[in-house]
């Protein structure tokens, strides 16, 4: 079995996360005192708020299609948040919905392969979805300290969208 998809080592990751969102909230809270800019306080404070349930999960009766469905409730929140409170385009905001899609569609990936095909034995995909969950999720952390496009995802999919754009004749 996979390094990263072991219990013991699952809650000890899920404990990690939780306090590395707890601190970019905390960082993003008090960083934000004097400004009038609040859109990392309340995409870091939904990202904490949303992680907490997994300090408390049994990762032995969680299923991948019960994080799905969290990931999903908090993409939901989140374009509630950006579209009602925040108003301004941010990075962290794209790396949120980039993140939480990929956790997502991998998570459902994993019920499928788990529940409805019931494969038991480690094949490739499950190192796979236990590498690029936990990038994903640090990458997430990281975006809410730091605001900025790290991984220069949002550069290329400007350049992809410059290339089909229609040109003046």
């Amino acid at each position: 079995m996979s390094f990263l998809l072991d219990v013991r080592i699952a809650h000890i990751i899920g404990v990690v996360l939780q306090w590395g969102f707890l601190m970019a909230f905390l960082y993003s809270l008090v960083s934000s005192i004097n400004s009038s800019f609040k859109a990392l306080v309340i995409l870091s404070s939904i990202m904490a708020i949303s992680y907490f349930p997994g300090v408390l999960f049994n990762y032995q009766t969680i299923t991948y299609l019960d994080l799905a469905i969290f990931d999903a409730i908090t993409i939901v929140v989140l374009i509630i948040a950006q579209y009602f409170y925040i108003k301004e385009k941010t990075v962290a905001f794209m790396y949120l919905m980039l993140g939480l899609s990929i956790n997502m569609c991998f998570a459902l990936g994993m019920y499928i392969d788990s529940y409805i095909l019931h494969n038991y034995t480690y094949w490739w995909f499950w190192g796979l979805y236990s590498s690029v969950v936990a990038f994903s999720d640090l990458s997430m952390i990281l975006v809410l300290f730091i605001n900025k496009d790290f991984l220069k995802i949002i550069y290329f999919k400007n350049l992809i969208y410059s290339f089909f754009a229609k040109k003046p004749q």
